[in-house]
């Protein structure tokens, strides 16, 4: 095994490939750019076994659109999946489940809240 691949397995590899692809992939699928800007792939969590993947999304615009963006990104996971065989040297391409990720909308609502705290008392110089 090369050197630059022990640590990493092969697993791992094929999630961050499936995740650069699938990116990828988004711009040419019709449907998913009606209302708004496309998702981001945040991450591709696969199946020990690489039975299937879950591929979390995020959206920029927020999450009003997260259900209708997953139903169509569920609707198209079966072309997506042709077009990866297509790209992908891999045997057997999983089945897709697509989730919306919420961190980066939890993660911008922390922020909002700590932006909105009043500044902190200094503590008197003479304690």
């Amino acid at each position: 095994m090369p050197a630059s691949q022990r640590g990493f397995p092969r697993a791992r590899r094929v999630a961050h490939l499936l995740q650069t692809e699938i990116a990828a992939i988004l711009p040419q699928l019709h449907g998913l750019q009606v209302e708004g800007l496309l998702p981001s792939i945040t991450e591709v969590e696969l199946a020990p076994d690489m039975r299937w993947a879950r591929v979390h999304f995020a959206l920029m615009d927020g999450p009003g659109r997260a259900r209708m963006v997953t139903a169509e990104l569920d609707r198209q996971a079966g072309q997506i999946r042709q077009i990866l065989g297509r790209r992908l040297a891999l045997r057997r391409i999983p089945p897709l489940h697509f989730t919306y990720d919420a961190r980066f909308d939890r993660d911008a609502e922390m922020a909002r809240l700590l932006s909105s705290l009043p500044p902190a008392a200094e503590e008197d110089a003479s304690t």
